[in-house]
């Protein structure tokens, strides 16, 4: 891995002189490139979420109000990613609240695939549904939708994806529409502005919201910088039943991380295997009050995720068995390989060898995959002019998923491979970016200050630090596998651990790594959980 080491020129002075922060987060603050807006955003301190009254959520809200004096049965349709699932629990429970007859329904992933369907729309028609409300979802559904308003039933579409056909609807709100500071929301984002404007703010919809955002990987600006830190105060008052149920690690302070590690592949895993439960009990799941029922279901949810970390260690190592080095962009096709994995695997070869991924598993056309892109290959550019080997393609610039016929395979591999010459992009070595600083500049201080320009994700990045200037007290192997050294920079005493059981180096200049703050009974200790020495 290339070390790269970021420049501040200096700003992080102005900042500091400015803000009246530390140099540590001065220093942050530069790196990342943030503009006086955005630091004022990062160390604003008001939890005040921005109820949204545009027109068109005015119109919903109207249409909401007709269907509960009219007894009307309004169907949520959500979608199977953690997102769609807290989305629809947040509508779920506005509806309820709002006295409005209503039901949800989350497709089945392997059966039914992404979105509203033409299939739904009929069921709803057979159930006595006269409207049906999207999340997280919608805007591309457009044959649901067309027959939709063939059997008389109105739609209202809230999603946050990308609009490339306007669809026909009732209303539409999408973060486009809404504008500042709402336009960065997801799915579920959206969900509880709706849910605010029925029934007031309350804390599991802005804990959902938050979690989602996380989740989909939201920019962290603006309405969803205020929602996630207002989220996870409300997760660390240890209230919402569901969510520490699936905590199985205990951990002691909710963060941005430990959502994004111990909640959302949770929550993610009964869509990818769809077969081993009904998506839509996790809806029910999250909506739970009672302690036993919700211990039972956490159980099972725990049990299905640990079975998606299996099978995809398991396919990731049949995988990477199957590569060719010399290839520039991995083609990779199993029929022992699951659907709903294939994206996790895409991503950890992609990641680990560092070129584009593509990995397929059967489906009843031929093969069904996703696809995984490096810094620099647009994958919806790349296969523009390969679409004729594909039945269906969709994703973003860096993700995608196809599904082509069987005998397409090899000549779509062929194509991809004589593209991949033809483009000539430079496939290199992963650079990790790091921000220098001096031992001096860490104390228990700065660090809890440091903490205070969480959430971090994404278009504001965790700062990877090469600290340099430690005296090394002890140096020592921890269960004798992993290195950790005491050290000190005068005052502080400063714990630098890793979990790379092949690093080992008892005199390093520097350690590269995130900060800290160990806690451990009570008490707190600066730490530097180290990738790599220098």
């Amino acid at each position: 891995m290339k070390i790269e080491r970021m420049e501040t020129h200096g700003e992080e002075k102005r900042i500091q002189q400015d803000y009246g922060v530390s140099e540590l987060c001065a220093k942050v603050l530069a790196c990342r490139g943030c503009d006086d807006d955005q630091i004022r955003q990062v160390l604003n301190t008001d939890l005040t979420l921005h109820p949204c009254s545009s027109p068109e959520l005015t119109q919903i809200l109207k249409r909401l109000d007709t269907a509960r004096q009219r007894h009307e049965k309004v169907l949520i349709a959500g979608d199977y990613d953690a997102d769609g699932l807290c989305a629809t629990a947040i509508m779920k429970e506005a509806l309820d609240r709002a006295g409005i007859v209503n039901g949800f329904y989350i497709p089945h992933r392997l059966n039914e695939g992404y979105g509203l369907s033409a299939q739904t729309v009929q069921l709803a028609k057979e159930k006595g549904y006269s409207l049906i409300l999207t999340v997280d979802n919608g805007v591309a559904a457009h044959a649901a939708l067309t027959l939709a308003k063939q059997l008389g039933i109105e739609v209202i579409v809230t999603d946050h994806h990308v609009i490339q056909q306007e669809p026909e609807c009732l209303t539409l709100l999408h973060p486009t529409q809404m504008g500042k500071p709402w336009q960065y929301c997801c799915g579920a984002g959206i969900a509880l502005q709706l849910s605010m404007a029925m029934t007031g703010a309350r804390k599991r919809p802005i804990m959902l919201a938050a979690i989602a955002t996380i989740a989909d990987m939201m920019p962290l600006w603006e309405e969803n910088r205020i929602l996630v830190r207002l989220g996870l105060k409300y997760l660390n008052e240890r209230q919402f039943t569901a969510i520490e149920a699936l905590n199985e690690k205990k951990c002691e302070v909710w963060t941005e991380k430990e959502v994004a590690y111990q909640i959302v592949p949770k929550l993610n895993a009964a869509g990818r295997l769809a077969e081993l439960c009904n998506i839509n009990n996790i809806v029910r799941y999250l909506l739970l009050e009672d302690p036993g029922q919700i211990e039972a279901a956490a159980v099972q949810i725990r049990q299905i995720n640990q079975k998606r970390r299996q099978m995809s260690d398991k396919m990731t190592k049949t995988a990477m068995e199957r590569i060719r080095s010399e290839d520039a962009f991995h083609v990779i096709a199993d029929d022992q390989f699951h659907e709903g994995i294939v994206g996790l695997v895409a991503g950890r070869i992609m990641n680990e060898t560092h070129r584009p991924t593509l990995v397929l598993a059967p489906s009843t056309q031929g093969y069904k995959g996703s696809v995984r892109s490096v810094p620099g290959l647009d994958i919806q550019s790349f296969f523009e002019d390969l679409r004729g080997y594909l039945i269906q393609f969709g994703g973003h610039a860096q993700a995608a998923g196809v599904e082509l016929a069987a005998d397409q395979l090899e000549p779509l591999r062929q194509a991809i491979l004589a593209k991949m010459e033809t483009l000539a992009i430079p496939l290199e070595e992963p650079v990790l970016q790091v921000l220098p600083v001096s031992a001096q500049q860490i104390s228990l201080t700065a660090l809890h200050e440091l903490d205070q320009l969480a959430p971090f994700g994404q278009q504001f990045e965790p700062v990877t630090f090469e600290v340099s200037g430690l005296t090394i007290l002890q140096y020592a192997k921890m269960k004798e596998i992993y290195p950790k050294w005491q050290t000190t920079n005068g005052s502080d005493l400063i714990d630098a651990i890793s979990f790379n059981r092949d690093l080992d180096n008892p005199h390093p200049v520097s350690w590269i790594g995130q900060l800290q703050i160990n806690r451990f009974r009570g008490r707190e200790k600066c730490s530097i959980l180290v990738e790599t020495v220098e």
